[in-house]
Order: C-alpha cells, then structure tokens, then sequence
C-alpha cells in the first residue's frame, strides 16, 4: 500500500507524520505550546532552539523538512537560519511579534502568524504549509 495512503488511514489525526520541523522560539511558554501542537499532528520538533547558534548547529547536524521561527531572538534575528532554510528549498512559517514594516522587504511575503496567535490558526497554518511536503514528497508503491 502506498505508504502516504497507509499513513492517512492509520493515522488520521497526526497528518504531518515524517515531517521534521525545526523549531525556534525564545519565549519558553510559546516553544511549550508550538511543539505541543506540532507534535500533535504527527510532526517531529527539532528542537526548541532560543539561541540562532544553537539552532545553526542543528542544522549542520539534523535533516529538517520545515521551521516555525520567531524572529527576534533576545537580541538577535532568525534571518541567518531564513537565508539557509530558503537557499535549500525547505518552507518556513514565522510566528512572531515583529510588526510586518520591521521585517525586511524581501522575508515580508513568508507566511506569518502574529503574536498573541489563535492556537486554531497556527494548528490550520502548520497543517496548510507543512502538509504540502508530505504531498508532493514521490510515492512509493
């Protein structure tokens, strides 16, 4: 059985298994939240990483499909991790509190959610976004 239809009908309500995303949020009751609902729907967390050297490292080490990313880290942006995620094709969903006029033009069409978010709306965002990799990912009969 092809194994995307296999996983469907095994597991309906986790529909981003095979998914690895990494996560990046300096705020700890956020990352708590996020990874809850990430991992709820089947995906993997690689992470919850409050530092971008931190985070970098793990890319070097650990296949990512995806991220969930705030941009302001304590000082710091996630901008050098946006850089490597787009350059290797892989999607990427910021959830942050930067307003939309603080964000350089050329990251302002990434999909985004504003912080304080609606757990609903991140959960349809990560399903929406995320999803589309399992879709596209070739079929194996």
């Amino acid at each position: 059985m092809n194994e995307l239809i296999k996983r469907d009908v095994d597991e309906p309500s986790r529909p981003l298994i095979g998914v690895r995303l990494l996560l990046v949020e300096d705020d700890l009751l956020v990352s708590m939240e996020l990874e809850e609902i990430i991992s709820k729907l089947g995906a993997q967390v690689i992470g919850p990483f409050s530092r971008v050297s931190d985070a970098l490292d793990a890319l070097r080490r650990e296949v990512v499909t995806g991220a969930v990313l705030d941009i302001q880290l304590d000082g710091d942006t996630t901008l050098r991790l946006v850089d490597v995620l787009l350059k290797r094709g892989d999607p990427i969903l910021f959830v942050t509190g930067t307003a939309p006029g603080a964000i350089p033009p050329r990251y302002r069409e990434l999909p985004r959610l504003t912080k304080p978010f609606d757990p609903a709306e991140f959960e349809s965002s990560v399903r929406s976004i995320f999803g589309r990799l399992l879709a596209a990912a070739p079929r194996r009969d």
